[in-house]
């Protein structure tokens, strides 16, 4: 960079320094190009997780009243604290119940049994949402959540809400 003359003065290599320099910004550019698109695969990382997990919950309580539709299997109790969807065993061999509910802002799921000895699970977590209505009446089960609403024709168009 520095070149000794004639009268033994340093110069200074412009041309070099000014190589220096563009690689040190390219340099620089290329690391915050990388930090920018690497907060935005997260955020949309994210978002994608964010829309499954509603669609989720919408999804999996259409598919547990889809698979328990049989005549009296399917109750809705209303509370305090919202909807509880309660489906009994349908074939009544063993008595229990599955229960689907909102709280905290997560679809929670237990399992209870009504006998004394009966099973009892640990409410577990199904997916994060806000919103949690189900009703059902005239053969139609319809659940709300954040995702839209679902209308689920009952073939045992019976239940009680």
């Amino acid at each position: 960079m520095n070149r000794r003359s004639a009268g033994d003065r340093r110069e200074i290599d412009y041309a070099a320094l000014f190589v220096v320099a563009l690689f040190a910004i390219m340099l620089i550019g290329i690391m915050v190009l990388s930090a920018m698109g690497g907060g935005l695969f997260d955020s949309i990382t994210e978002n994608r997780s964010d829309n499954m997990n509603r669609r989720g919950a919408l999804s999996y309580t259409a598919s547990k009243i889809v698979a328990n539709d049989e005549t009296g299997a399917l109750e809705v109790e209303h509370g305090e604290n919202g909807d509880v969807l309660v489906i009994h065993d349908p074939s009544g061999a063993k008595p229990f119940q599955t229960r689907i509910w909102l709280e905290d802002g997560y679809l929670m799921e237990s399992i209870t049994s009504q006998q004394a000895e009966g099973i009892s699970s640990e409410p577990q977590r199904i997916a994060k949402t806000d919103l949690f209505q189900v009703t059902i009446g005239d053969g139609i089960a319809q659940i709300t959540t954040e995702d839209g609403v679902r209308r689920i024709h009952l073939h045992a168009k019976e239940g009680s809400s």
